[in-house]
């Protein structure tokens, strides 16, 4: 054999440990680091539901897995829809709301906190803060039997209020409260047109 051929065995056996050995465990390992970083949870790996367009509500809806369906709600100005938790101590919901006037979001805090009265004979706003990614307003207020953790959002003469809530006369079940929050935030007003 001649050292010229020698050599490139050598070398071609050098650069394969080198790229093959401990350096392709580490690569392997960072290859599954980089997988495993770039892949995007589903949403069943969140607890939720997958997106569902909701005519009724006019959003596309992301309930937590397993939480039931309650009978809807409405009036001549809004549609209400509820999934309640395994306790039935925690609600994700979201209410659909005509306004006579594209009024905007603070104006529309007012009603969602004057209907809150009404319906439960206290309303307190606990905190409010604009959100201007979502061009929403986050609030957190207590009724006289709820809590909820909502934001607002108008367009037009239309808004909604998309909410997690909780039972003020029972404790908070963390787990829930968590799971109410994701589909809150992952749910997006309005609804895709048919084609």
């Amino acid at each position: 054999m001649s050292l010229t051929k020698f050599l490139r065995i050598e070398f071609l056996m050098l650069a394969a440990a080198v790229l093959g050995g401990c350096g392709g465990k580490a690569n392997s390992t960072d290859n599954a680091q980089l997988a495993s970083a770039t892949m995007q949870p589903t949403m069943a790996d969140l607890g939720l539901s997958n997106a569902t367009p909701r005519k009724d509500v006019d959003a596309t809806v992301t309930p937590p897995l397993g939480w039931t369906l309650q009978p809807p709600k409405s009036s001549r100005q809004h549609q209400h829809q509820v999934w309640l938790s395994h306790s039935k101590n925690t609600a994700y919901g979201v209410i659909r709301f005509s306004m006579p006037l594209p009024l905007g979001n603070e104006t529309a805090l007012w009603g969602f906190m004057k209907e809150m009265k009404r319906t439960e004979g206290e309303a307190r706003l606990i905190s409010k803060q604009r959100d201007p990614e979502r061009k929403a307003l986050n609030f957190i207020a207590e009724g006289g039997l709820y809590t909820v953790r909502a934001n607002i959002q108008t367009r037009g003469t239309r808004g909604w209020a998309i909410y997690a809530g909780t039972k003020r006369d029972h404790e908070v079940v963390p787990d829930e409260l968590q799971l109410a929050e994701k589909a809150r935030d992952h749910t997006m007003p309005g609804v895709p047109r048919e084609r």
